[in-house]
């Protein structure tokens, strides 16, 4: 028997809540919604036929919750629960392949028309996008999700359980520094669509032609500032994903210092590579969030299931396959700064370990979060005030 101790936070039996004294069985939705049963086949029954997903169970020979992965005899309704999620999610996926293919489509034959080149048209390049995030990966995942759906077996239920637990401390951990991120992308995010891109690309962007050194504020504002609501949008999913992970595994001050860091290499890889071309957003932050990971979770992989490793490096791919797509308006070189900024502070910060305890934030570490906390806020507010005073 391991002992709480030794077993990695979200594996231990505490991070579920204790279950409700009522019936012997029962099941609780994501919404934290609660359905009794008095056996274990209207448990099953209510897992592969309930409207809502189940994310936790319990059963009388525990005094927790946990994952329905837990129960082995629930492998048939879970299997088939996931096959038919699969089938719904590929529908819908290959309803949107056609649909931005149709678009795609389009897109060509009005720039042909119009004596464009279709390379380097942006609605051509946004098509593009559009019809593999929202229609080829996900058609993707869902055949992978249906391969996967048919090999659960009852051996394959334990690491199937792991990634539940994980999924669901992850879910649960109090975090508030990514909140405070969020919050400040907010800022601007309201401001801005009153001023306009171009104005706010002049006032604290980085512009065209480079910036002199009395503008170097401009790589922490630029990061503020956005082309477009869908642009903004992604930023902040990418951010409440990656860095509630982050803030959860290495500690907030570890995120503080990271989104700074990868924001000011992304700020100077674009600055020095693309110096004819303006930039703004947060994407060198987020993406130096998803370096991080990689190398921390790679030299910390007592830490998290090994499945999780996967999502992050399947999140590499569809980054660097859109990046390819829509070159022509996707700074890749903020991307590319960032991305190497976060694998480099967590290769250093962060030497190899085989221990499956989260690391202790430092005074240092500490002083460094705090440091990294007011040059964000600092540099939100700034932005802010600049685009007030046009």
């Amino acid at each position: 028997m391991t002992s709480d101790s030794e077993q990695t936070v979200w594996s231990r039996p505490a991070v579920f809540p204790g279950k409700p004294k009522a019936a012997p069985y029962g099941s609780v939705s994501p919404r934290g919604r609660q359905v009794e049963f008095q056996t274990l086949e209207e448990l099953a029954h209510h897992i592969h036929h309930g409207r809502e997903r189940v994310e936790a169970v319990w059963t009388p020979e525990q005094e927790e919750l946990m994952p329905p992965e837990a129960v082995s005899e629930l492998v048939e309704p879970l299997r088939a629960r996931l096959l038919e999620q699969a089938g719904l999610d590929a529908y819908n996926a290959r309803r949107n392949t056609l649909i931005f293919a149709i678009l795609v489509l389009w897109a060509l034959y009005a720039n042909v028309a119009n004596g464009t080149a279709p390379i380097e048209s942006f609605e051509v390049g946004l098509a593009g996008i559009l019809l593999t995030v929202l229609g080829l990966v996900p058609w993707y995942d869902a055949c992978r999700e249906r391969r996967s759906a048919k090999a659960l077996n009852k051996q394959a239920m334990a690491m199937e359980e792991q990634e539940a637990r994980f999924d669901y401390w992850l879910k649960n951990h109090r975090i508030w520094f990514t909140r405070v991120l969020i919050c400040l992308l907010a800022v601007c995010g309201v401001i801005q669509p009153w001023v306009g891109l171009e104005t706010a690309v002049e006032v604290a962007g980085l512009r065209a032609g480079g910036f002199g050194a009395a503008e170097f504020s401009r790589l922490l504002t630029a990061p503020f500032l956005h082309g477009h609501p869908l642009h903004w949008a992604l930023n902040v999913w990418g951010i409440w994903y990656l860095g509630r992970r982050v803030e959860s595994l290495a500690g907030w001050p570890h995120l503080s210092f990271v989104m700074v860091f990868s924001m000011l290499a992304g700020g100077l890889a674009t600055s020095h590579f693309m110096p004819e071309k303006a930039s703004i957003g947060a994407s060198g932050g987020v993406l130096g969030l998803l370096g991080f990971l990689l190398v921390f979770e790679t030299l910390h992989g007592g830490l998290v299931p090994r499945s999780s490793r996967r999502r992050l490096l399947g999140a590499l791919g569809v980054t660097l396959l859109v990046g390819f797509i829509g070159y022509q308006f996707i700074d890749n070189f903020a991307h590319g700064g960032g991305l190497l900024a976060g694998m480099l502070y967590a290769g250093i910060a962060f030497p190899r370990s085989s221990s499956n305890r989260r690391p202790r934030a430092s005074k240092r570490d500490t002083v460094l979060g705090v440091t990294g906390l007011l040059i964000l806020t600092a540099s939100s507010i700034w932005a802010g005030l600049l685009l007030l005073g046009t």
